[in-house]
């Protein structure tokens, strides 16, 4: 072969090369792994299977009682929070006779507490995500991630499971409510107590 036709095959070999490899940057390839996990799906798993039947709600009596006895040890038992700070999540339930229903909440005249507002329109924020304690950070690798389970989980309660009881609900009936409520322990004397509602049971 004469040296013209290696020097041919050569740049043949390099050619080919050149348009059978590339180079990816990692944050592609990053962001095209987490656009793959099913953020709808691992809702639906975290309601369905961890919160409606692993999660201990704490009754809301129960609770106020407590912390009116020794607030931190109250938090310590029943709360959850991500860091240090005044503040924690709750889990509980509780029952009684609803009192009013508007566009945004429900009125409830709770046994053993009295009034407490139940958030209806403005399922946002990480109330359930946290109260429940089954997702932590570190199960994923950023905070955007992380929110994103909060995001599914309100939009999933918010759109699918609320709508259909809310709407076959009206004032004087009895319910059942099993949700998430923020305190804070600088507010404690006379909280205004909202449930982030994760079930209603008409009774």
């Amino acid at each position: 072969m004469k040296p013209y036709q290696y020097g041919l095959l050569f740049l043949a070999f390099l050619l080919l090369g050149y348009n059978s490899v590339y180079f990816e940057k990692l944050s592609d390839r990053q962001a095209g792994a987490e656009a793959d996990f099913d953020y709808g799906a691992y809702a639906d798993s975290l309601y369905y299977q961890g919160m409606l039947q692993e999660v201990a709600a704490v009754e809301l009596a129960t609770l106020l009682a407590d912390i009116r006895n020794d607030a931190d040890a109250a938090f310590k038992n029943y709360g959850n929070r991500l860091g240090i700070g005044n503040s924690a999540y709750f889990m509980v339930k509780g029952s009684g006779v609803i009192t009013g229903i508007t566009e945004d909440a429900i009125r409830l005249q709770a046994a053993g507490v009295g009034d407490v507002g139940i958030n209806t329109r403005y399922i946002f924020g990480n109330a359930l995500r946290d109260a429940s304690g089954l997702v932590k950070l570190t199960d994923f690798k950023t905070n955007a991630e992380f929110n994103r389970v909060s995001e599914a989980l309100n939009a999933l309660v918010r759109t699918k499971v609320m709508p259909p009881l809310i709407d076959a609900l009206e004032t004087g009936d009895s319910i059942a409510v099993v949700g998430a409520v923020k305190l804070s322990k600088k507010a404690l004397d006379d909280p205004a107590l909202m449930i982030t509602p994760a079930q209603i049971i008409p009774q």
